[in-house]
């Protein structure tokens, strides 16, 4: 009999809950101005809260394919407490106590990101074969809407002091997402694994992991460093060099959204290639003197090819794998390339002397990523005919 097409009914209830991960995911950033500026943080505290966040996650996306039916509902319930601990810091006078409570929230945050993530995408792309590159950019999509929203949310609720209000929102959605899957953690046969093969998936893992690793650098790479890009290279203010930031994120939603569609007809390496050649051209018009229009459709043109790579990576991560419990160290990888990029860019550039110049970072690491694509299956054989192989 052949798979049923029938859309699970809890990829409504991922996609939702992708958002609430969006958000809290992005939530360091916008909020750090005010919690340095009501404890005094210096540089090097507030920088904290994005290592916990980020080591955090990394732990837990090792952990979460191990115990796929309490990974979802147990990250919920820590982006429960962590928000509010979160709340609970805000109003703290002390400036010591303040900073140790909100690094707990972020440290509890990061735990629930690294476990609601990874299950989220295994569980997406494991599902339904025949629809999983399309599901999983469906589902990442998601995630980008509240990772877009978030910043706005937090400006809208901040000056009228209503921004405790909008972290307990998030906690009493998280919250209900943990009720909802609680019941779902016994549901049979979602992660059956079978005999762990490390020696047949190593190289597909490896593989992966390194074009995860870069592409998520990439993607970490240009949305940091874009406003301040633009700000020293095209003259435009503080205020509109920040709107660049959004305008990449709205790019690469849309991109997202296109690709979903474009999957419905086209195969993954029909759509992942163009988009990372797109991807490639628009990063290196950034290298190459500019205008301000220029560097505006660079940057929305950039957004648009990175939208589709993600989701259709981990598709073809999932569709070769024999053993799925070994991702994690897969997405615990990506996280790291969200941390290294950036870094060697600002690097570069200091090195360099111009933030332009740093763009070869990312602009090798695309080349390098559009090398892997067009040779994958050189590299590990044909993911269509290892497909067709499990289906008999």
């Amino acid at each position: 009999m052949p798979p049923s097409r029938t859309r699970d009914p809890r990829f409504g209830l991922l996609c939702f809950g992708f958002v609430v991960c969006g958000i809290v995911t992005v939530l360091p950033g916008p909020m750090l101005p005010l919690l340095a500026a009501k404890w005094g943080l210096r540089d090097v505290q507030s920088g904290a809260f994005f290592a916990a966040e980020f080591a955090a996650s990394t732990i837990a996306a090792i952990m979460a394919p191990r115990r796929m039916r309490w990974s979802l509902p147990r990250g919920y319930a820590l982006l429960t407490v962590g928000v509010l601990l979160l709340v609970v810091a805000g109003r703290a006078v002390s400036p010591s106590t303040g900073h140790a409570l909100a690094l707990g929230s972020f440290l509890l945050i990061g735990f629930g990101i690294g476990l609601s993530v990874t299950a989220t995408n295994l569980l997406v792309g494991s599902a339904n074969k025949e629809l999983r590159a399309q599901r999983l950019s469906v589902v990442n999509l998601w995630w980008g809407i509240g990772a877009v929203g978030c910043p706005w949310l937090i400006a809208f609720a901040a000056p009228a002091a209503n921004l405790p209000i909008f972290l307990a929102c998030v906690a009493g959605v998280a919250c209900v997402m943990f009720v909802l899957f609680l019941p779902l953690r016994e549901v049979p046969g979602e992660m059956r694994a079978t005999k762990l093969s490390l020696a047949s998936d190593g190289p597909v893992l490896i593989f992966f992991a390194v074009m995860l690793f870069l592409y998520v650098g990439v993607e970490n790479a240009v949305s940091g460093w874009v406003a301040t890009y633009t700000n020293r290279f095209s003259g435009l203010n503080f205020r509109d060099s920040s709107m660049m930031v959004s305008i990449f994120w709205l790019a690469l939603l849309t991109g997202r959204g296109v690709g979903s569609v474009a999957l419905r007809r086209m195969p993954e390496r029909a759509v992942l290639v163009p988009s990372l050649a797109i991807s490639v051209t628009a990063v290196t018009l950034l290298l190459l003197p500019h205008t301000t229009i220029t560097v505006i459709a660079a940057v929305v043109v950039a957004g648009l090819g990175f939208g589709p790579v993600f989701p259709i990576g981990v598709s073809r991560m999932l569709a070769r794998l024999s053993d799925h419990r070994n991702t994690g160290w897969v997405f615990a990888t990506c996280a790291s390339g969200g941390a290294v990029l950036p870094w060697l860019t600002g690097l570069f550039s200091s090195s360099l002397g111009s933030l332009r110049m740093g763009f070869a970072v990312p602009l090798a690491a695309l080349a390098v990523i559009l090398l892997l694509a067009l040779g994958e299956n050189a590299i590990l054989g044909d993911a269509e005919t290892m497909s067709a192989a499990e289906r008999l």
